[in-house]
């Protein structure tokens, strides 16, 4: 069956679709979305694929004819990814296609999907889940000498507002909560930890007596271990839990693990934390990530010291923790010493 222009029933977008019988006899079938959605256009598309699949097959491969399903395969192989890198890399295959070739991925893919996918997304969003993974997975093709080295367009990032909470209201989130969620969001306040770490803690990681927990190098951004100092209260929590092997925070449902399919986007708690915010009156803005700048926040307002932030959270870089300082108002220290289970004593080995 030759190439031929369709139209999908389900999302209406067009498609080139077909099989082709190269000169051995074999038989590949090709099915990927079209460029345009201008049937004219489309047709052009397919005309000039078609041509380009029997010159190939008569003069063999040149650079950049490997599919985005060769390149992401070979990208996901050369090493370990976290769960929300491969689930940026489900969303850009479903956006592109597995069968575009490498040398048809340029600037206008990265229009294009800006406005179908992303069309209300911030330049942030932008850059993270679609420029940034798209980037890498091509570089990591041009090595392979798959393909040019990629150059996009990069958005120009205005640092905005950063949200975080001031005591009372992470009091109110967590009374606010379901009960099986207290624990997690004690442990997000507590420990700065971001949710995929979070999440994925086991108990073999936990060590109560030390007050201490330990994130692998596999599951943070970094790429590098880090240890977590638990203050009295998280202690407290993790204490009180049911149980004391396998992951440490469970579903609710079933008690079961979070599985990997909910890692993207904050998904495991998603539900569970919209209602505690609009329980607890609280911006509707705030994330479970915020809990992550609350705890940077408080621990800057404590200590004045960036650099042990910088080790404790786990950050890369200096700059990247200059956000935190001098944002909470004067006057809440005690509050977070006792939120922690400190008291109002000073804090000094432990945050």
């Amino acid at each position: 069956m030759p190439l031929r222009v369709v139209r999908r029933h389900s999302t209406g977008a067009l498609t080139i679709d077909g099989r082709i019988r190269l000169k051995d006899g074999r038989s590949i079938r090709i099915q990927r979305r079209a460029r345009s959605d201008d049937p004219a256009l489309a047709e052009e598309e397919r005309a000039a694929l078609e041509a380009e699949i029997f010159r190939t097959d008569w003069h063999g491969e040149s650079r950049g004819v490997q599919t985005f399903d060769e390149a992401i395969a070979s990208y996901l192989k050369a090493k370990v990814r976290s769960e929300n890198t491969k689930g940026r890399v489900r969303r850009l295959r479903d956006a592109i296609g597995g069968g575009a070739r490498l040398k048809d991925i340029d600037q206008d893919t990265v229009t294009d999907i800006r406005e179908r996918v992303f069309d209300d997304a911030v330049e942030a969003t932008v850059l993270r889940e679609l420029i940034t993974p798209l980037r890498s997975i091509l570089r990591h093709a041009a090595k392979r000498k798959w393909c040019d080295e990629p150059y996009f367009e990069t958005p120009k990032i205005i640092e905005g507002r950063t949200l975080y909470m001031i005591p009372d209201e992470a009091a109110r989130l967590e009374a606010a909560a379901a009960q099986h969620l207290r624990p997690l969001l004690a442990f997000l306040l507590g420990t700065g930890a971001r949710l995929s770490e979070a999440i994925y803690l086991d108990w073999r990681d936990v060590d109560l007596l030390g007050s201490r927990a330990i994130f692998w190098a596999d599951r943070t951004k970094a790429r590098k271990r880090r240890n977590a100092i638990l203050p009295p209260r998280v202690v407290v929590e993790l204490a009180n839990l049911p149980h004391r092997d396998g992951a440490v925070f469970r579903r609710y449902r079933d008690g079961q693990p979070y599985s990997d399919h909910e890692g993207l986007y904050g998904g495991q708690i998603k539900t569970g934390w919209r209602a505690a915010i609009r329980r607890a009156g609280l911006n509707p803005d705030f994330t479970p990530h915020t809990c992550r700048h609350t705890w940077a926040t408080w621990h800057y307002a404590l200590h004045k010291d960036p650099l042990r932030l910088m080790q404790e959270g786990g950050w890369s870089s200096l700059d990247l923790v200059k956000r935190y300082a001098h944002l909470m108002p004067t006057g809440h220290e005690n509050a977070i010493r006792r939120y922690w289970g400190f008291g109002d004593q000073a804090v000094t080995e432990t945050a």
